[in-house]
């Protein structure tokens, strides 16, 4: 128990008026002052309680209380009630005013939810929520044998177990979700100590739907459609081999979208997963993909014949970027003179990540004149690509790196001849360079047999998916032979 400055007034001065009353009532007075005493005496003690910081007033005589008759009650008349109200008040005042105690009491079980912050470590967020730092060592010791504490997120839920048995709190157990297919859980273990198990958590995958037109850019679209940009965002990749989105797609042109969800037996939406299907109509052209496993456990997007989209080389190995200078003849902004511009130029924001356009071995990697920071990577025997004007190179990328189509290789700059941020982009046949944009790419897979038996299946099947999400009306289509 703990007595504030505050409280021992407000004590001392309520309980002097509140005896100095029931006295009084009782038939008992101050012999030097009879009732007007008492009084006296309960007024100063409400005026000490309403001054808490006020130092305590010297001792004054005790005084002795004598028995009063009822005749000489009955002749003083009744108390003064208004004179000994705030003694009253200031007496009963003490059961609501300052807390006497450090904590208050508490019985039971207590699931307290707290969050990582920035800098955090698990001990650093116990003994903030009071946990002593024998228990937290105990908890994070066990937690480690199934979980390294130091993989915890800035904003990620820890659940802290606290048993409360009146006045103070000891912990029990931990709950922690370090991903959405796991939790772990740690309780107190029958001799002592701590016990950490790991289980998987039960998730169901739902297909949702979305369709609409295209305003703007088909990511704006499609965002206000509910579908999240991580989910489009591979759905890019897999189109990037037959549209340019800069040129090709225009206001009016329509998409469709099944893509998988994941979601917690509670129904709250635990993750996206991948696109299953999608279509985009581009005026005259339809084109729709549909993801599809092997008999060899390789995941790819294929048309409706069983085509793989993928090609030999990306067309834009930048996203977000605007076709800014085509190839051929121009006259060049810096130079000031006409001459063959050997590659297209994407204008893109500072610090854009730039893709390897296909599978291959960095040949090349430097500065390079009027190139500036220079990428060139050798894909096959017949074909390479080129890549200028880097603000700088992949951490780690050296020549003779592999790298796989989509990997970052650097980032958009200014670097050498340039009058911006943009990325050079050169293909490069048998050493020659050609027209990005209207080379011919090798295809890539195209499935036979069985496979294609099961995917024509699939196909029809997420068509069906489609339309019963949707309430939409699809025509049946019949791959190509």
């Amino acid at each position: 128990m703990r007595l504030t400055p505050n409280t021992y007034v407000a004590l001392t001065g309520g309980l002097a008026a509140a005896l100095g009353l029931a006295l009084h009532l009782h038939g008992f007075d101050n012999a030097s002052g009879g009732r007007s005493a008492t009084v006296a005496a309960a007024a100063a003690a409400a005026t000490a309680a309403e001054r808490p910081h006020a130092p305590a007033p010297a001792a004054a005589p005790v005084p002795v209380p004598v028995l009063v008759t009822p005749e000489a009650r009955a002749a003083a008349g009744p108390p003064d009630a208004d004179a000994v109200r705030p003694a009253l008040t200031g007496a009963l005042a003490l059961t609501t005013a300052d807390s006497l105690l450090e904590e208050p009491y508490r019985v039971g079980e207590e699931r307290r939810v707290v969050r990582v912050g920035s800098g955090d470590t698990l001990l650093a967020v116990m003994a903030r929520a009071g946990v002593p730092r024998g228990e937290a060592h105990a908890l994070v010791a066990a937690l480690e044998e199934v979980y390294d504490p130091r993989d915890l997120q800035v904003g990620q839920e820890i659940t802290l177990v606290l048993a409360h048995a009146g006045y103070g709190a000891r912990l029990t157990g931990l709950e922690l979700m370090p991903d959405v297919e796991r939790h772990v859980v740690i309780t107190s273990g029958a001799g002592g100590g701590f016990v950490a198990e790991e289980a998987a958590n039960a998730l169901e995958t739902r297909l949702v739907a979305a369709g609409g037109r295209i305003e703007g850019s088909l990511a704006a679209s499609t965002g206000a459609s509910g579908v999240p940009y991580r989910v489009l965002d591979p759905l890019i990749r897999a189109f990037s081999y037959s549209v340019d989105f800069q040129r090709d797609i225009q206001p009016g042109d329509a998409f469709e979208i099944l893509f998988e969800r994941d979601f917690h037996p509670d129904g709250e939406i635990a993750r996206d997963g991948g696109v299953v299907y999608a279509r985009l109509n581009l005026g005259e052209r339809d084109l729709a993909v549909y993801r599809f496993e092997t008999g060899d456990g390789a995941v790819d997007y294929y048309d409706r014949d069983g085509q793989s989209v993928r090609r030999a080389l990306l067309r834009t190995p930048v996203d977000g970027a605007r076709l800014s200078s085509g190839y051929g003849m121009r006259r060049h902004p810096i130079l000031g003179y006409s001459r063959m511009h050997q590659g297209v130029d994407f204008a893109a924001a500072a610090g854009t990540p730039i893709f390897a356009a296909g599978d291959g071995v960095v040949e090349v990697i430097g500065h390079n004149g009027g190139y500036g920071n220079y990428v060139r990577i050798r894909h096959n025997r017949t074909m390479s690509t080129a890549y200028g004007h880097m603000r700088r190179f992949a951490s780690g990328l050296a020549q003779g790196s592999r790298v796989r189509q989509g990997d970052v290789i650097g980032y958009v700059g200014s670097t050498g001849l340039s009058t911006g941020p943009h990325l050079h982009y050169e293909v490069h046949v048998n050493g020659t360079q050609v027209n990005p944009l209207s080379v011919d790419l090798p295809v890539g897979r195209i499935l036979e047999g069985a496979e294609l038996v099961a995917f024509r299946e699939a196909v029809a099947e997420r068509d069906r998916r489609y339309a019963a999400l949707t309430g939409t009306t699809q025509v049946a289509e019949t791959p190509a032979d």
